[in-house]
């Protein structure tokens, strides 16, 4: 693990089983709440390639390349570390081109 995937593990691990954390993977779509059920594919410079999958409301930061990512995000390894410390934000992240987005 690198230190971006270990900085979004750190997170990871304290969402679980919080209800209030559990319910940020809902959309309501026309009054119906919808569970996420998506990959956010990361392939970070000086990093190994990691995954977060969101599904029934919950998340899962894997090791490796999954094999159809809704999102891959690649770019900055620290810019990732920046925004998992709270010291940084994913849209400055990609205005700055620290890191780039693409539909999976």
């Amino acid at each position: 693990m690198g230190i971006a995937s270990e900085s979004l593990n750190k997170i990871v691990e304290n969402m679980s089983g919080n209800a209030k954390v559990d319910a940020v993977f809902v959309t309501n779509i026309s009054g119906k709440e919808v569970d996420w059920d998506m990959i956010f594919q990361f392939n970070l410079d000086n990093e190994d390639s990691f995954y977060l999958k969101v599904k029934g409301r919950k998340a899962e930061l894997i090791n490796g390349t999954a094999s159809d990512p809704n999102i891959i995000m690649t770019g900055d390894n620290n810019a990732i570390v920046k925004i998992c410390n709270g010291k940084g934000d994913f849209t400055h992240a990609i205005s700055r081109e620290q890191i780039k987005v693409t539909k999976g």
